[in-house]
């Protein structure tokens, strides 16, 4: 599972389609804490109190079970206590870029699986309520794929 450590749109799945969780034990963070910094250099009452980060992911992901099969990949984040996260991304192009909130998931890749290994990389930016980030906090994203029986 893709977990960032932090400092500081459900799409309905086809009539019949199968879900299962991709294995990405091959993807590795460019750092194991991604440090969380201000938007603002000083928020006051009325101004902006988002903190944002960024990590760079290589993704590998084995998608050898579903090869030569059509299929919908989605990437997930696991709620995230008392803290609304966003993540955001940009892809080299073979997945699609995209956001999404913790506790849901968003298409990443639709269509014929064509590799047992998916490798891309992709830059993560986070952004939350520096109000509500107290402590450190694990991310811990994840994908999952739909395939037709």
């Amino acid at each position: 599972m893709l977990v960032a450590t932090l400092l500081g749109l459900a799409t309905a799945a086809p009539a019949g389609a199968a879900t299962f969780r991709v294995d990405d034990t091959g993807t590795f963070l460019s750092q194991p804490s991604t440090p969380m910094r201000w938007r603002q250099l000083a928020p006051g009452r009325a101004g902006d109190h988002t903190v944002e980060g960024r990590v760079t992911v290589a993704l590998r992901l084995n998608l050898s079970p579903w090869l030569n099969r059509p299929a919908r990949l989605f990437m997930g984040l696991a709620p995230t206590e008392g803290l609304q996260m966003s993540a955001s991304w940009r892809t080299q192009g073979r997945l699609l870029p995209g956001t999404l909130r913790g506790g849901s998931r968003t298409l990443v890749f639709e269509g014929v699986v064509r590799d047992a290994f998916l490798q891309e990389s992709i830059v993560l930016d986070l952004v939350a309520d520096g109000r509500t980030l107290e402590r450190a906090q694990s991310l811990q994203f994840f994908f999952e794929i739909e395939v037709m029986p």
